[in-house]
């Protein structure tokens, strides 16, 4: 999935979330299946409410993590991308 920087993600309202251990454990309310973040997925998820746009997401990330620009935009179109897949976000 190739985002521009411009892009709104939002999460939607298909999922109720909670912490276990170190993971974030969505569960789907449609499907009832459960998805697992962790480390970097569970910070951009975190970040996802105060930095909806993409540009934003990618510029929080590189100041919470030492990636470069590239590396990071990549990885995050990658897991919006999955989870746009999972109607857990939604691109616009």
């Amino acid at each position: 999935m190739n985002i521009d920087n411009d892009c709104t993600v939002k999460k939607t309202e298909n999922f109720v979330e909670t912490v276990v251990d170190d993971e974030l454990v969505l569960l789907h309310i449609v499907n009832g299946q459960f998805y697992s973040l962790k480390d970097t997925g569970r910070t951009a998820w975190d970040l996802l409410d105060e930095h909806p746009r993409f540009g934003q997401l990618v510029d929080a990330m590189r100041q919470t993590y030492d990636v470069d620009e590239e590396t990071c935009r990549n990885e995050l179109q990658t897991l919006i991308g999955d989870l746009a897949k999972r109607t857990l976000i939604e691109v616009s």
